[in-house]
């Protein structure tokens, strides 16, 4: 998330990023609900700093971004580790030359002196499991629609949408779909539902029902697929 106090820098900070990393999604906010950022920082709640948090993004510009792995990069320690130095310390007096923090003239102790909160520019996810946390807050709607998903997604519907190109959970589960010729070029995905790994026991061939429409006619077939 690009801060109120970076989004007059968004250009040069998207300039930084996309060299490491893909924006699957952005959306511009003009003004961020409160109810967002203290959802998006909950970990910091009954801290000191939290109310300057709170109080410095709420009803205010910001700039989010989804983002993911840039093919052919060759990451020195991992996409995360990589994107957490190039976004450099939280207190931008500390933070590497190079880095997007550094691009801040501020610093922890004077925003502590002002009883405000750093303007260090942007906020970042650390781990997966933090993005998929995080990004759920901005980009509901990005991630966790499953309107055509039946039943608990298992090991192949996720293997299917991680093959994808979409946004959409469903999305990617049809463009995965699609890349293994499971689904033809003029069908239309209406319905999936996982059917392996039933029981706990893991399968080697995985199988799944697709409901589909073509020319006006729907069907219902079993697909199998060996990953």
């Amino acid at each position: 998330m690009i801060k109120p106090d970076g989004v007059s820098l968004e250009a040069k900070i998207r300039e930084m990023i996309e060299p490491l990393a893909t924006i699957i999604a952005t959306r511009r906010l003009d003004s961020v609900v409160a109810e967002k950022i203290e959802m998006l920082y909950e970990m910091h709640r009954g801290k000191g700093f939290y109310p300057y948090l709170v109080e410095h993004l709420k009803d205010r510009p910001a700039r989010e971004f989804l983002l993911g792995e840039r093919e052919g990069v060759d990451y020195r320690d991992g996409f995360y580790a990589d994107f957490v130095a190039l976004v450099g310390d939280t207190d931008p007096a500390k933070a590497r030359p190079g880095t997007i923090r550094s691009l801040s003239p501020d610093s922890t102790e004077r925003s502590l002196s002002e009883k405000r909160a750093v303007r260090n520019l942007v906020h970042r996810s650390t781990t997966p499991e933090e993005t998929e946390k995080e990004a759920a807050i901005f980009f509901w709607d990005y991630i966790q629609d499953h309107t055509k998903i039946e039943g608990e997604q298992r090991e192949l519907g996720r293997f299917l949408a991680g093959k994808g190109n979409g946004i959409f959970y469903e999305e990617r589960l049809e463009s995965g779909l699609r890349k293994y010729n499971l689904l033809s070029s003029d069908e239309e995905l209406i319905r999936y539902q996982d059917l392996d790994g039933q029981g706990g026991t893991p399968l080697k061939k995985r199988a799944a029902a697709v409901e589909t429409l073509k020319n006006g006619s729907r069907s219902t077939r079993e697909i199998t697929f060996t990953i």
